[in-house]
């Protein structure tokens, strides 16, 4: 399965910098993107034992979909839109794997054995 396109729409109040907003924003997506499809640390006797993030497993440049971040104009004060993107990924695929599949995804990994 590949993630060709994903679009996102974030409310984070007054934006300080908007390069760095965004950049947050779709680094939480692709992260986000990794850890609904498989990427995810192992732990043995309480510890991880997964030492590099390049064990993990996370989508490479050249597996990144097309990315499009909006943000609503607002004069809240800001908010840090950090970790925002992660959330919203395995509930946004498991809707389109429903509308492709008819099958409901409801744990994490989407694609794990237990459906």
């Amino acid at each position: 399965m590949r993630v060709d396109r994903l679009s996102a729409v974030a409310d984070i109040g007054r934006i300080v910098n908007l390069d760095i907003a965004r950049q947050q924003i779709e680094g939480g997506l692709v992260f986000g993107i990794g850890c609904a499809l498989g990427a995810s640390l192992s732990y043995g006797g309480g510890l991880p034992s997964t030492a590099r993030l390049a064990a993990l497993d996370l989508p490479l440049l050249a597996d990144c979909p097309e990315i499009a971040v909006d943000f609503l104009e607002s004069t809240a004060d800001p908010v840090d839109p950090g970790e925002l993107g992660v959330v919203a990924v395995a509930p946004a695929i498991a809707n389109a794997l429903f509308s492709a599949t008819g099958l409901r995804f409801r744990r994490l990994p989407l694609l794990s054995d237990t459906l």
